[in-house]
């Protein structure tokens, strides 16, 4: 009986003693005051209080354990938050919020879940969903930069086909092709009721008689566009611009009660 609790407590005090090397806490407070007073009553001959004391000893000593590894833990979730948090600011620094919308909102979702969890103190949840937020925005950059990538290209095209279009212009000028008289504004109607847009109204046959001419048209057009980079969209109501595509003379708004003659190129 004897050795077996000169044993215990010869093992458990090391313990303690490392235990303190990591946290400084009630319950560990208690497990070493516990301790030395089983080390107490087992050197005064007092067998079963020593016993007590050492189960209490133990007991804390757990309590310690677990509360340092709860902290940590917790440590750990509080990091992965942060780390989460900062990633967000990165990405609305690439203004991934404007272009990658369904990305940003998954990810701000999880972190905002993640700080729930944390403030409930389920500190294991929380990292997972720290994590999880940090996934959502995996390879973002590879997007953004192709994104870019398209977007100058998408550029260059369209600066290559209004030069395009200007040298037409100018040449079929030069060369004394015949115009008539078409209107130089249309004022966009809704769409379930003309379906307007820049392909249909390049196919009227007062504007160039020709859909494929209709990035002549948002071109001279970006400006009054509430979104420039995206022609599909445009608002009714709004007044567009038809430029001279041929050295054609155009003047006026288009009047649906007047009669235009059929624009051809030469």
């Amino acid at each position: 009986m004897k050795r077996i609790l000169a044993i215990v407590v010869a093992l458990l005090l090391p313990f303690l003693v490392l235990a303190a090397s990591y946290a400084d806490n009630q319950y560990q407070k208690l497990a070493e005051a516990y301790a030395v007073r089983a080390e107490k009553a087992f050197e005064e001959g007092e067998y079963d209080l020593a016993v007590e004391y050492t189960a209490k000893a133990e007991e804390n000593a757990e309590l310690s354990r677990q509360y340092v590894e709860m902290m940590l833990l917790r440590a750990d979730a509080d990091t992965q938050i942060r780390v989460a948090l900062n990633r967000l600011v990165w990405a609305r620094s690439i203004k991934a919020d404007e272009n990658f919308p369904d990305l940003y909102q998954r990810s701000f979702e999880l972190v905002q879940q993640a700080q729930a969890a944390f403030s409930g103190e389920r500190y294991e949840e929380a990292k997972s969903l720290a994590l999880q937020s940090m996934d959502a925005l995996a390879g973002l950059q590879e997007m953004d930069e192709e994104r870019k990538r398209l977007e100058d290209e998408r550029k260059r095209l369209e600066e290559e086909a209004l030069a395009a279009a200007r040298a037409k212009e100018e040449a079929d000028r030069k060369a004394g092709i015949p115009a008539g008289t078409y209107p130089e504004y249309y004022i966009i109607h809704d769409w379930y009721k003309t379906k307007d847009c820049f392909w249909n109204i390049a196919a009227k046959p007062f504007v160039y008689n020709d859909p494929f001419k209709w990035e002549v048209l948002y071109n001279a057009n970006k400006g009054v566009l509430e979104n420039s980079s995206n022609p599909d969209v445009i608002q009714p109501e709004i007044k567009i611009r038809i430029p001279s595509l041929a050295g054609e003379i155009r003047e006026g708004t288009y009047d649906p009660n007047l009669e235009y003659e059929v624009f051809k190129l030469k």
